[in-house]
């Protein structure tokens, strides 16, 4: 049975790789690792995210050119680029609508109720950009979790451009690009602690300002 590391551990322990071994990652590893991400809550869960994964050379290079010439982009063995479909919610309520009901969530005032206020909230949405950002990092970062847990090392991006990843990738317009996470082996030794600016600047008690009083 795999021995996988506690999230406790990883939370404390992580750091961003920028070398990677040229080491692959196994199929069954990549899949759970996809699987997690999948499971991620998301907004009526609507599951807005896009995950394309690169693993080709050739590919990694051309992504490489588009992030910044960020050499982990090639080095890594696989590179997940995660994107929002800023209108794929109109293709997939009704089957949302259908596994929910599938798992007993709710009949058909139930259906009528979500299909109603999903259409009103996102069909006139001031940000849809920004709402897709938000149900696509939590996916992400659960694989990126998870990857870490089964042992690899990540490195996540948000420096490149997103009109050459979607030329290099075929991404349609109205799916946006956010986020890469490179996934595979530390090359050298692991990055230091950088340290963490004082819990009193940034986490407070009832009201922005007030401070929230740790034990420990």
């Amino acid at each position: 049975m795999r021995n996988e590391k506690p999230l406790s551990e990883l939370v404390r322990l992580r750091r961003a790789t920028d070398s990677f071994a040229a080491e692959p990652i196994s199929a069954g590893d990549l899949e759970e690792i996809l699987r997690a991400g999948l499971e991620a809550p998301s907004s009526y869960n609507l599951q807005p995210w896009r995950f394309v994964v690169v693993r080709d050379l050739q590919q990694r290079r051309k992504l490489r050119a588009a992030a910044m010439d960020q050499q982990k982009v090639e080095e890594a063995p696989v590179v997940i680029v995660a994107c929002g479909d800023t209108l794929g919610w109109r293709e997939d309520l009704a089957e949302v609508i259908r596994l929910g009901q599938e798992h007993g969530i709710g009949g058909d005032a139930w259906a009528q109720r979500k299909r109603k206020n999903v259409t009103a909230d996102l069909g006139s949405h001031p940000n849809i950009s920004m709402w897709v950002a938000k149900q696509t990092m939590i996916a992400a970062t659960t694989m990126m979790w998870m990857a870490e847990a089964l042992g690899y090392d990540t490195g996540p991006m948000e420096g490149f451009d997103e009109e050459e990843v979607r030329m290099v990738l075929g991404i349609p317009r109205h799916v946006r690009v956010l986020f890469l996470l490179a996934i595979g082996r530390l090359r050298g030794e692991d990055g230091k602690y950088p340290g963490r600016v004082s819990r009193a600047r940034t986490v407070f008690a009832e009201c922005y300002g007030q401070p929230f009083q740790f034990v420990k």
